[in-house]
């Protein structure tokens, strides 16, 4: 139709797929989505997926809450239930900082409206056999939380995107386009006018989005645009088969061994924070992951000793386990956390750069996150009123950075290494 609004996204993750469907629900929109590899198939295939919905910025929670109904929808849509686990997440403290953080979340939940309950000690083994417990352990149970394969709920935002636009009342197109990269983004003046992939061709949009996660970077500053995030290592281990861990148990944050852990089926699959920040430089990351290294600590065995005896007194049997998996990738940090959303504004609200929205530096949160971004992105696209406020996501509230200064990156990589819950 003559009267569509033409929508480039760039990335086929779990990012570019959510903004494919939430805009599959809008009217008159040619959307069409590059991605360089095949979808999800770098950094989102390799998230632990943990679904947390108490968080302390508003904003975030709200960004949670349209994932949770994004899940609920696809399973009405495409008429099977995705492979969410509703385990529940266990929230326990043995120190008073921890505890006092176990209380602060559990405060957040209840104004949030969302379940809490206190569980002794006792309980929580009985739950997590695997743990050791001091008596006085400060537990919080929250029943409504859970994880998901978040390669699968990709590929449901992508399939919920194509079901939409081949129904017959809708008024909007998709196309996707797998292996195909975007080599450049094309700027005429103060406006965005496309893309030009890697074979030369140009494709002309009103509206790019720039969904392409640890590569956004370097997108982004072909138009000017310095994106204030930087490539940190995230990881995990998953241990072999262990009769300790029920399938159905819940998952665990243990903010006092700077841990976090989930069943994965019969195993379990634990991710420490890093106590020494390992990033890289955008410009230095290749097109394709596989093989890439951070160029230290490459097999995790330094990070696992560097955490090793705060968690191993939880988790007494950690000795005696086999690790199975080692599992390592990039994460896309901010200095404060939240991801970048929306247009590229000066001090006055006023749009610097037309047609360019930025929708990337999810810092470890891009799962849970997904459904909420994917609706914001559809709303800045067709200049509605966004559903929450963005003042927190603006991409241009750290002020002039250089994403390629060593000192920056390292901003960004300790700001995962302070994290303390999932």
């Amino acid at each position: 139709m003559s009267d569509q609004l033409k929508i480039i996204i760039i990335g086929g993750g779990i990012l570019g797929c959510s903004a494919a469907y939430a805009l599959s629900k809008q009217p008159n929109c040619q959307i069409t989505l590059f991605e360089s590899n095949t979808l999800a198939a770098a950094t989102t295939s390799y998230a632990a997926a943990l679904l947390t919905r108490a968080r302390q910025k508003t904003v975030i929670a709200d960004l949670v809450r349209e994932t949770f109904t994004a899940i609920e929808e696809l399973d009405q849509l495409l008429g099977q239930k995705l492979p969410y686990n509703p385990v529940g997440s266990l929230h326990l403290g043995s120190e008073p900082e921890s505890r006092q953080q176990v209380e602060q979340m559990a405060q957040i939940a209840a104004q949030q409206n969302l379940r809490v309950d206190w569980l002794s000690s006792h309980q929580v083994m009985e739950l997590c056999p695997w743990l050791d417990l001091q008596e006085d352990t400060q537990a919080a149970l929250l029943p409504d939380d859970g994880f998901i394969d978040p390669y699968q709920l990709a590929i449901a935002y992508a399939q919920g995107a194509k079901t939409l636009t081949r129904q017959p009342e809708s008024s909007s197109s998709l196309e996707v386009h797998q292996n195909c990269r975007v080599e450049k983004i094309l700027q005429q003046g103060d406006k965005v006018m496309g893309v030009e992939l890697a074979n030369g061709e140009q494709v002309f949009a009103d509206v790019v989005i720039d969904a392409a996660g640890p590569w956004s970077t370097m997108l982004a500053r072909q138009v000017g645009i310095n994106l204030a995030m930087a490539p940190v290592r995230s990881h995990y281990w998953i241990t072999e088969a262990l009769d300790s861990v029920p399938k159905d148990s819940p998952m665990v944050i243990l903010p006092d061994a700077r841990a976090y852990a989930r069943p994965e089926m019969g195993h379990l699959l634990f991710g420490l924070r890093d106590y020494h920040p390992i990033y890289a430089s955008p410009d230095k990351l290749p097109q394709d992951l596989a093989g890439f290294s951070f160029g230290q600590d490459e097999q995790g065995w330094e990070a696992l000793e560097d955490g090793y005896e705060a968690l191993s007194r939880f988790f007494p049997g950690l000795n005696q386990t086999g690790i199975e998996h080692y599992i390592s990738s990039i994460s896309s940090y901010t200095p404060d956390g939240a991801p970048l959303i929306g247009f590229l504004k000066d001090s006055q609200g006023k749009m610097l750069l037309e047609g360019f929205i930025a929708m990337t530096g999810c810092s470890g949160g891009g799962i849970g996150m997904s459904g909420g971004m994917g609706r914001l992105v559809s709303e800045l696209a067709l200049g509605q009123q966004a559903y929450t406020d963005l003042t927190p996501l603006a991409i241009e509230r750290f002020g002039a950075i250089d994403p390629l200064d060593e000192n920056f990156q390292r901003q960004c990589a300790l700001a995962r290494c302070a994290k303390r819950s999932g």
